[in-house]
């Protein structure tokens, strides 16, 4: 990425774990961060402003070239806000914690974020916008769909799948060659030993679906 500066979009909880990876990384184009709730305006988080919001990024997008990390951990909005800032022409930033543990055989999207601990290992592939979190282990040859989230502690075992916009909880385990479906939620402590199927929550050990998954819900 050519020096230019950066941002973190989401100025939360999420968002702050983000700005931290940046920090960590010593990335010195890191200035602060955008978010769109009026009350964070104007604040400092973790010694860095919250500079505007959409709009205000919108126009300084006018005026030189930028780039954002997303720090906003619900998979929809995270998309909505990836498809804007690259509509505006902002850089999606792809971050990787310095503790964290990424095969060189692996590929890595934009706009990915990868947390502290977290392993990904040899032919995993991260789609865009996707979140690995803290201590979660990717093993050989898993794919993650765009703007999926799996959580601190996960454990996707080899060759398993997880599809766009879907969200494994804490501590959730898959089992080898195991696949999930998009827009699905699997709860947190569930133990995945069968595939399970787009557009539902399940959870339990063993993983059962419990009821559809709605957007908003």
């Amino acid at each position: 990425m050519r020096a230019k500066k950066v941002f973190v979009y989401g100025a939360s909880g999420h968002g702050r774990v983000v700005g931290d990876i940046l920090q960590a990384r010593k990335d010195a184009n890191f200035i602060g961060y955008i978010d769109d709730a009026a009350d964070l305006l104007g604040r400092k988080v973790l010694g860095f402003p919250v500079f505007g919001n959409g709009e205000w990024l919108h126009q300084e997008a006018t005026k030189m070239e930028l780039a954002v990390a997303l720090g906003i951990a619900d998979n929809i909005i995270r998309q909505r806000l990836a498809r804007q800032c690259t509509a505006w022409g902002i850089e999606l930033v792809t971050l990787v914690h310095p503790t964290a543990s990424v095969s060189s055989s692996a590929k890595l999207g934009y706009g990915v974020v990868v947390m502290a601990q977290a392993a990904i290992n040899a032919e995993a592939k991260i789609g865009d916008g996707a979140i690995v979190n803290t201590s979660a282990v990717v093993e050989h040859d898993v794919q993650i769909g765009d703007f999926a989230h799996v959580s601190p502690g996960v454990v996707m075992a080899g060759a398993t799948r997880l599809g766009k916009l879907s969200h494994l909880g804490i501590g959730a385990l898959v089992i080898p060659c195991v696949s999930v479906g998009a827009k699905t939620v699997v709860g947190a402590g569930s133990v995945v030993v069968r595939n399970i199927p787009d557009d539902v929550i399940a959870y339990g050990v063993p993983a059962r679906v419990q009821r559809a998954f709605e957007a908003g819900r």
